[in-house]
């Protein structure tokens, strides 16, 4: 009689996990386990789009992106032409002036930390450099960048995007 009972419970909690897992992803719930930003769940939120503001971006279906998903950078997934997200942290919109070489990215002559590309990726095959000389960042794009340390790939690759790429913006829950 107890294994019945605790069959019983089970099936439970069974149901309503899957329940609130399906309330989660329904109300805009993601769960993050890539590098690109940190690890954890985030909700989509309706806010404007903005410098410092994390974002997921569904890739056009281009050369550098082609490239990306032939070297492992991105997966497949639910974004038109079969590729993953990326979620990526806006660094430059309208109006900013941006530069990138081999030093990394400029917004307005400011030097982005920690976004020097690594032009060599994990298999050590060279991986192409967007390259931008004070460049005037139109209405419909702005700059993206990744907090990984290892493997990143966002605008120091790709340039500027335009922003009916972009899905959402997201708010991390923890």
């Amino acid at each position: 009689m107890n294994n019945y009972k605790g069959l019983i419970f089970l099936g439970i909690f069974a149901a309503i996990s899957l329940l609130m897992c399906g309330v989660f992803f329904t109300m805009g719930g993601i769960v993050n386990t890539g590098s690109s930003i940190p690890p954890g769940l985030y909700w989509k939120v309706d806010k404007p789009l903005a410098v410092g503001k994390t974002v997921v971006l569904c890739p056009a279906n281009q050369p550098i992106f082609q490239q990306a998903r032939k070297k492992g950078l991105i997966k497949e997934g639910t974004c038109p032409d079969n590729y993953d997200s990326l979620m990526l942290t806006i660094v430059g919109k309208r109006k900013d002036i941006v530069t990138i070489n081999e030093n990394g990215i400029f917004v307005n002559e400011r030097l982005l930390p920690q976004s020097k590309p690594q032009l060599k990726d994990k298999d050590v095959q060279t991986i192409a450099m967007a390259s931008l000389t004070q460049y005037e960042l139109k209405e419909n794009e702005v700059m993206l960048i990744s907090g990984a340390t290892e493997n990143p790939f966002d605008s120091r690759y790709f340039g500027p995007i335009e922003v009916d790429q972009i899905d959402s913006v997201i708010s991390p829950i923890f």
